[in-house]
């Protein structure tokens, strides 16, 4: 138990005490009883001593609740100010990294750092989104689908990361997962699932290594659509609605990165 925990486990046990003796004391001297003046004076003594000893209690209780207060709100804003201090330094590696792209003079290195930045991506997903075991990926349409009349969507070149277990469903537009994902990359849509096992059970995931997930669509300005960027963990409450918000500026990082084409 930390030394807080046992301020308040001792606080909160002599506060009780006190305040039975303060409240016992005086229906005893009342009861009239015919007790040697000496244990009458002692019941009076303890009575008084426990009012005040309460009172000073409940200001030092009072004193160290502020106290904890400012350090936590101290603690809260120093987390806040290195937080925002490593989201600076990441949005400026980015923005550095679109700058190469759109610089780059040959189509071949343009691809090699369009993919570096989909790896980039990709990382920063997993590690700023939910807990520790969470999964982020890339999921692109196979080209080898394109013109069949049946895309098909997948984690492509190895776009994950997170979990040991990497995502290996294949999503056909023929099927109703594969309709429902490309239908929300097509309109450039983000959808937050709470807990799978709420979904449709045709829209539910073939496996159970994950039970709550975030897509976004990549894309920039919301023309061109390049696939989806995915977030899954475990456990419902793993992930908050809030989160789709940070998921979506860093499709779109990702978006403005591939749309350089020149």
């Amino acid at each position: 138990m930390s030394l807080s925990g046992l301020r308040v486990g001792w606080g909160t046990t002599t506060m009780g005490t006190l305040s039975v003796v303060t409240y016992v004391a005086p229906i005893v001297l009342g009861l009239g009883l015919k007790l040697p003046i000496w244990i009458a004076m002692t019941i009076m003594a303890v009575g008084v001593i426990a009012t005040v000893a309460t009172v000073i209690v409940s200001r030092r209780e009072a004193v160290a609740a502020r106290r904890d207060l400012v350090t936590a709100e101290q603690a809260a804003k120093v987390a806040a100010e290195r937080a925002r201090g490593a989201m600076e330094d990441v949005l400026t590696v980015l923005v550095h990294h679109i700058g190469e792209i759109v610089s780059a003079n040959s189509k071949s290195t343009r691809s090699q750092l369009q993919q570096q930045m989909k790896q980039a991506i990709v990382s920063l997903t997993a590690q700023l989104i939910g807990p520790q075991n969470a999964r982020a990926c890339v999921l692109e349409v196979d080209p080898a689908s394109q013109g069949t009349g049946v895309r098909e969507m997948k984690c492509l070149n190895g776009l994950w990361m997170g979990r040991a277990e990497a995502p290996r469903t294949v999503f056909r537009e023929d099927q109703a997962r594969g309709a429902s994902l490309l239908k929300l990359m097509d309109d450039r849509k983000s959808t937050f699932v709470e807990n799978v096992d709420a979904l449709d059970p045709a829209l539910r995931p073939e496996t159970d290594s994950y039970k709550t997930y975030i897509t976004a669509t990549i894309t920039a300005a919301g023309k061109d659509a390049f696939g989806v960027l995915c977030v899954d963990a475990p456990c419902p409450g793993n992930l908050r609605k809030e989160d789709i918000r940070l998921v979506e500026v860093l499709a779109r990082l990702l978006g403005a990165a591939l749309a350089v084409r020149r």
